[in-house]
């Protein structure tokens, strides 16, 4: 994240000496770290170009430490108050600014079903400098599809720096009180610093390789200020190295230089959102970056006059609000042009509008203010952090209770205010299976039940997530029929007696799903004799990047070979379970839009696209016919040779030519692959049906 920060960093022999000079070089590099980003995220070929922020956090430790080294080395102390004082003036009044014009504009433009509520956290975080941590639990990771879409994404960067000031300077204070009152410990400031980096480059490392803190995967993550720390420590072990030191000859210099452009160039390039990241490939960015530092101790070499030009150092000057603007930008213009990638570099070039106004009006004159104390500071300190927090809790607030956009603009959004909100049992109910692997959040059988002092036959609802979001139809369906209701679902975790291979998960996580069959299995055969009710995905049959074994030697990836493994293991299990004396009703999976043809996302909306009478996909029904004809024909031989009931949805879903995300009715889909809460509770009379049937046939 770039910082403004000092602009006098110290005389050319030694960064604490007593002449000063401004490193024009350390603005050209700024320039081009902030460049890197902008490139990065309006799509340009630079797919490196996101290292521009570890960039920024060497030049940010070197900055600071030049900064408090002069302060400690003329008046042997360092005032605190002071420091955080000119912190604040510095970062938080562009930041409050560029906070609240996103959440009014996300107000009006994004809509109110999930990532308006993720805006304003985001928001709260950033006021607060824990954006990094608020980001890494809801939106994800940088590179997942739903960082595109916070347009706070960027404020991740100032949180981890800010959380960097927090402790850096008393650590520094302490080993320089050390120097003073030790003999021994002259170099207490350096062993105290590089412990610290070296004990960041190694968790970094560590995160890196894949190893994740169990309950807190962020700890070790992208996002987090551990796996970022030794970017900072190095930055500041340079100017604390330097501090005694005389710049380095013309030679070594320009060789720095060289070396240093070409290692933060490679980067660039060689490093992209498949590399983990940081762990050793940060070493490529963060060493180019202190090379370049050190060349720029000796001003006159090639490489450092380069970065002196007047154009870089003025972008640089403008690089704290360029990175605070073009991100907001860009993903504003990809929500209202959707598919548009030149319109992207041209937000992201229009972001240095509002970008110099921020300069020119905002962070100029507050860096100009004298000293504050006492009521001034309060009031300023009031000003910048009171009204972003009242408009983060006011969007966040509305957006929960579809209060501002549904209510009071644009009224037929509150048709559609279950399209993204969760199912009964979405988070307390359903297991997470192979979606991370972590047994701690498997659900024991019965843990989640309904109306258990009715006295007829129990009914059962099984299967992966495709289960779970029948959780209404099978609770209204239970009172109706007066039955208990048993829900026991796990994502990715279909029941039907195979192995499902899931791409990029592990062969641990897959193993849970084995257990999670045999334990479910094992439940419902000891349990009363009721209706259970199995609903499987069938992406597992028509996705080529899974394969489907039976665990007895069969296993394939071909799409017809893999419906004849999934339907002798569906026959399996439901043969076992007519033989214990329940009744089965087998839902043919609904369709999906998440095939490239025929994609959507509710969060991907905008509230202009709703008031225009947008944010639906309708796909040809011929379409899902094709894709699912081969998990639809297996789940009807095994209804047909087992006596199981076959409960199709798709003509409840669709007409007789299309399916869409929505009717004339209705939302009738929450996420692209599953149908919304108000879809599911219209159902339950399809249900009431079926189960009235299973229990005829038995």
């Amino acid at each position: 994240m770039p910082s403004p920060g000092p602009t006098i960093l110290g005389d050319a022999q030694t960064p604490g000496g007593s002449g000063v000079r401004r490193r024009r070089d350390i603005q050209g590099l700024r320039a081009i770290a902030v460049l890197a980003v902008v490139l990065f995220h309006a799509g340009l070929p630079v797919p490196g170009g996101f290292v521009g922020v570890d960039v920024f956090f060497v030049i940010s430790g070197f900055v600071i430490t030049v900064m408090l080294h002069r302060e400690w080395t003329a008046t042997g102390v360092v005032r605190f108050r002071t420091f955080y004082i000119k912190r604040f003036k510095r970062l938080t009044p562009a930041l409050a600014v560029m906070v609240s014009v996103t959440l009014v504009v996300s107000a009006v433009v994004m809509t109110p079903f999930g990532p308006q509520e993720n805006v304003a956290m985001t928001a709260l975080g950033a006021m607060l400098f824990t954006a990094n941590v608020v980001i890494a639990r809801t939106t994800g990771g940088y590179f997942d599809a739903p960082a595109e879409g916070n347009p706070l994404l960027n404020t991740w960067s100032l949180s981890v720096e800010e959380q960097f000031y927090l402790l850096f300077p008393l650590l520094l204070v302490i080993g320089w009180y050390l120097v003073r009152r030790v003999r021994t410990a002259r170099h207490a400031p350096l062993v105290l610093v590089g412990l610290v980096g070296v004990i960041s480059l190694g968790l970094s490392i560590l995160g890196a390789s894949g190893f994740v803190v169990p309950g807190a995967p962020w700890l070790l993550g992208f996002y987090s200020p551990f796996t970022r720390a030794w970017e900072f420590a190095f930055g500041a072990l340079l100017a604390l190295f330097m501090a005694q030191r005389a710049a380095p000859t013309r030679r070594v210099s320009t060789g720095a230089g060289v070396l240093g452009a070409a290692l933060v160039l490679l980067s660039l390039f060689v490093i992209t959102g498949e590399t983990p990241f940081p762990g050793y490939w940060a070493l490529l960015p963060v060493l180019g970056a202190l090379l370049l530092i050190l060349a720029g101790f000796d001003e006159g070499n090639v490489v450092s006059r380069a970065l002196a030009v007047g154009p870089a150092v003025k972008v640089g000057d403008w690089s704290y609000s360029i990175y605070l603007w073009h991100w907001p930008m860009i993903v504003f213009t990809g929500l209202l042009w959707p598919g548009q990638p030149a319109l992207l570099v041209l937000a992201a070039a229009l972001s240095f509008g509002p970008s110099l106004a921020s300069y020119a009006w905002v962070e100029q004159p507050v860096r100009r203010m004298g000293s504050m104390s006492g009521p001034r500071l309060t009031a300023i300190i009031a000003a910048c952090i009171v009204p972003p927090i009242v408009l983060a809790a006011a969007v966040g607030l509305s957006a929960s209770r579809d209060l501002w956009v549904a209510q009071l603009w644009v009224p037929q959004l509150s048709g559609f205010s279950d399209w993204s909100r969760s199912h009964v049992g979405w988070d307390d109910c359903m297991s997470r299976g192979t979606m991370n692997g972590d047994p701690t959040q498997v659900n024991q059988f019965g843990a989640c039940q309904w109306n258990s002092d009715a006295a007829g036959a129990p009914l059962y609802l099984v299967g992966d997530s495709n289960a779970n979001q029948f959780s209404e139809t099978l609770i209204g369906a239970s009172r109706e029929l007066g039955a208990p209701l048993t829900l026991d679902s796990a994502a990715s975790c279909p029941l039907a007696d195979v192995v499902i291979d899931v791409p990029g998960v592990s062969d641990a996580a897959s193993s849970l799903c084995q257990e999670r069959f045999a334990a479910t299995m094992e439940a419902l055969l000891a349990a009363p004799p009721g209706v259970v009710v199995i609903a499987n995905a069938d992406n597992y049959i028509f996705a080529g990047d899974y394969s489907i074994s039976d665990g007895a030697g069969g296993s394939s990836s071909d799409r017809a070979e893999k419906a004849a493994l999934f339907e002798g293991g569906l026959r399996r299990t439901v043969q076992a379970l007519e033989a214990a004396g329940h009744s089965v009703i087998l839902v043919q999976p609904v369709h999906r839009f998440d095939r490239p043809e025929y994609s959507w996302n509710v969060v991907g909306c905008t509230v202009l696209d709703f008031a225009q009478g947008g944010c639906v996909t309708t796909a040809p029904k011929t379409f899902f016919d094709e894709l699912q004809s081969e998990s639809r024909a297996a789940i009807a031989r095994v209804g047909a040779e087992t006596g199981a009931t076959v409960l199709d949805l798709r003509p409840y879903l669709c007409d007789a030519y299309s399916c869409s995300t929505r009717n004339e009715d209705m939302a009738l889909y929450g996420d692209p692959a599953h149908i919304s809460v108000e879809a599911a509770t219209a159902l339950m009379p399809v249900f009431v049906e079926a189960v009235n049937q299973a229990r005829a046939t038995r």
